[in-house]
Formats: structure tokens, C-alpha cells, sequence
């Protein structure tokens, strides 16, 4: 007796890349809510431009760090875009064709 047809399909690799960019961009939705909330505690000429942060991204990390130590958030973010960024690697480095 055969595997059950649901079990038989394999999904398309696109799939799975797709959910790598989504979550990335969760990750990266995470980062902006932190750095909302650094903003939040700073003064005016403090705040930092939400344009091009992205390579600030570690001292935005370590002020929140600072301000919020028991916050999830970092954790969350990491964990979101560590899991996007391997598994678009996967996906490329398992489908060549892709």
C-alpha cells in the first residue's frame, strides 16, 4: 500500500523562499518597532532617522538592550530573520535549478 497522495507532493521550492522573505521582512517589521521604542525614551536630538538605519542596526539593538532589558523583542528579531535568511539559503543551495 502507497503513501497517501497529500503526503506524495512535494512543494515547490518558490514556497518555501517566499516564506524566507516573509520572514525577513517580519524581522525587519520587529526592528522598526524597537527602534519606535528607543526613539520613544530619547530626546529630540537624540532620535534616530528611521532612513538608512539598518546599518545601525547592533547600536540600535544595544540601546534597546539598555532602555529595555527585559524585552523579547531582540529575541524575536533575531530569531525571524536568522530562520528567513537560512532557509533562502537553503533553498538555494538545495534547488540549483533554482
Amino acid at each position: 500500500m502507497g503513501r497517501p497522495p497529500i503526503l506524495s507532493i512535494k512543494p515547490p521550492p518558490t514556497l518555501f523562499f517566499y516564506l524566507a522573505v516573509f520572514l525577513v521582512v517580519l524581522g525587519n517589521m520587529v526592528f522598526y518597532s524597537i527602534l519606535g521604542e528607543v526613539n520613544g525614551k530619547r530626546s529630540q536630538t537624540e532620535k534616530i532617522s528611521m532612513l538608512f538605519v539598518n546599518h545601525r542596526l547592533f547600536e540600535v539593538v544595544r540601546i534597546h538592550r539598555e532602555l529595555f532589558p527585559s524585552s523579547r523583542k531582540r529575541l524575536a528579531m533575531f530569531t525571524l530573520l536568522a530562520l528567513g535568511i537560512a532557509l533562502g539559503f537553503a533553498v538555494f543551495l538545495l534547488n540549483p535549478a533554482f
